[in-house]
């Protein structure tokens, strides 16, 4: 296993933007996680359990960035009537089950072509594009609680609703398994319109953590902001994209500090336009004081 002490964070986030932090390790077992877990304890230093960082920004952090990137596998598929189950480690990219997806014209998860997220990741925020939601598509879930002790939960037991899912809270999320169901379409032309779409309608040849608010019942949040003004709204050289502007995107050395204050300033002009108050899709992580031991 890696460690890495005093760490500069900003090349493990999308965006590129990041502080220190106190320690950085890059597990390769489940028994490195649970070593990281009784050292965090035992230090008293918060957690964060960190995917590709597509949707995340960090400061500085007086705590332990546990990177999941190296705890992978060669991914299980097994066949049954009418779908198959494939299941694959935490650190996986997600990019693998797209692939399987794609290979065997599988409906669901292609729709998140695209995303720089680990499987993990993924599932920890429920991720989600064109209607789809990966928690469709779960079966069962491995994961190490924060006393160290391995289980295992089938998904009709656990909670997930929109972003949202029992993960970081309950544990590490060490190994997914998911159920797929054919397709009636052909996906891998389905991949390549999603494809189009993206490169059309979103900043992806910029440094960027992805949708910066979740979508309010009322419309979607990249048109709210573009209705509001956020468009092109800018400080130092962090911007809100004038391709869509849901999208974040680093200009050149961004700091935490400016992101941190164009999403505060966001909310308030989006609110004051529409009455309506956006929260965050991604998460802005920063030091978290003397509050002792936590999952950041």
């Amino acid at each position: 296993m890696k460690i890495i002490n005093n760490a500069d964070l900003s090349h493990l986030t999308t965006i590129k933007i990041g502080g220190r932090c106190h320690t950085l390790a890059f597990p390769e077992t489940e028994e490195d996680i649970r070593y990281l877990i009784n050292l965090s304890r035992d230090k008293d230093m918060p957690v964060y359990i960190l995917g590709r960082g597509s949707n995340t920004i960090f400061g500085s952090i007086k705590g332990v960035v546990i990177n999941m990137s190296r705890l992978r596998s060669t991914p299980i598929i097994k066949e049954g009537n009418n779908h198959i189950e494939v299941t694959l480690k935490g650190g996986n990219p997600l990019s693998d089950l797209i692939n399987i997806s794609a290979e065997k014209n599988t409906d669901g998860v292609y729709r998140l072509y695209g995303f720089p997220a680990t499987v993990g990741g993924a599932v920890s925020m429920n991720a989600g594009a064109y209607g789809y939601e990966i928690s469709k598509s779960l079966k069962r879930i491995k994961f190490i609680t924060w006393e160290g002790i391995t289980e295992e939960a089938e998904v009709s037991d656990l909670y997930f609703g929109y972003r949202k899912s029992p993960f970081p809270h309950l544990g590490v999320v060490t190994e997914v398994t998911f159920e797929l169901h054919p397709s009636a379409t052909s996906v891998k032309e389905e991949i390549a319109k999603i494809k189009t779409d993206r490169i059309k309608k979103q900043p992806i040849n910029m440094p960027t953590s992805g949708s910066t608010f979740k979508n309010p019942k009322e419309a979607p949040a990249g048109l709210l902001l573009e209705k509001s003004g956020v468009k092109g709204l800018r400080r130092g050289n962090v911007m809100f994209s004038r391709k869509h502007a849901n999208f974040l995107i680093n200009l050149g050395g961004g700091t935490f500090e400016d992101a941190v204050y164009l999403i505060k300033m966001a909310v308030e002009i989006v609110k004051n336009e529409t009455g309506i108050v956006l929260e965050e899709e991604v998460r802005l992580v920063e030091d978290s004081g003397a509050d002792g031991w936590k999952i950041l």
